[in-house]
């Protein structure tokens, strides 16, 4: 692997990006960041913070929208991606009330074909965000499962969570390889090695990092994407992850 396949997920920087978006992407330049994956705009637009990006040399990977911003405007999410340069629309969380029965899973994944194929007629590629909760018992199978069934291989991807993954009691390994050929995006965040299990930069906990990057590139991940949901203290902790996978070999 290569520093270039290193990317950024700005929720975990949510607080400084909603005060300020361009500054605190300014911040992860200077940190050694050339690449970032998208949630929401913060106190910007995607028409300001286009110029910035090119300015530092940062690629857009990716930007996270939900399921409800395709139904009402997908003219002006996707628009918003493709103004960024971004190459994959990723649907990042589905509501509880939706996904609680086999029939409704289906659903899902009848319109994440159909929303994939729209975003291939535009250019980009689309692919979905696990949490834990994919990977629950649903009437003897799990939604994980029936996703990866139950959608077109060749429209819909996957962006493997690792830590959501081990949260879960999956292997993140294992999972990798069942996903091979469709796991272009990986989210890399670790797991602290007590009761709390709460989130930690990468490399300052429990997961097996050598085995899953291994595994990712296996499968065919393209960028790890650092990510935390509860930093301590976001810019140091993304700064951490990305000096620990550097220090790795990533």
């Amino acid at each position: 692997m290569d520093t270039g396949r290193i990317a950024v997920q700005l929720y975990t920087l949510r607080e400084l990006t909603a005060q300020d978006m361009l500054g605190t992407l300014r911040q992860l330049a200077a940190q050694g960041y050339r690449a970032v994956e998208f949630a929401r705009y913060g106190n910007s637009t995607p028409q300001e913070i286009r110029p910035v990006l090119d300015e530092l040399g940062i690629k857009a990977v990716a930007g996270h929208i939900g399921l409800d911003d395709l139904k009402s405007d997908a003219e002006r999410t996707l628009g918003d991606l493709e103004t960024l340069g971004c190459s994959y629309a990723v649907v990042a969380y589905i509501a509880e009330e939706r996904r609680g029965s086999i029939d409704q899973v289906r659903e899902i994944a009848d319109s994440f074909n159909r929303y994939a194929q729209l975003c291939m007629n535009r250019g980009l590629r689309f692919a979905y965000h696990n949490h834990a909760f994919e990977f629950e018992p649903l009437d003897g199978t799990t939604m994980f499962d029936l996703l990866l069934a139950e959608t077109d291989s060749s429209l819909v991807n996957f962006e493997l969570d690792v830590f959501w993954a081990q949260y879960a009691g999956a292997d993140p390994v294992e999972t990798l390889g069942r996903l091979k050929g469709r796991v272009p995006l990986l989210h890399a965040k670790d797991m602290a090695d007590d009761e709390s299990r709460a989130d930690r930069p990468v490399g300052d906990g429990v997961l097996p990092w050598s085995d899953i990057f291994r595994a990712g590139d296996e499968a065919g991940v393209e960028w790890y994407i650092v990510e935390q949901d509860h930093p301590s203290d976001a810019l140091p902790d993304v700064g951490r992850s990305l000096s620990n996978m550097r220090a790795m070999g990533v």
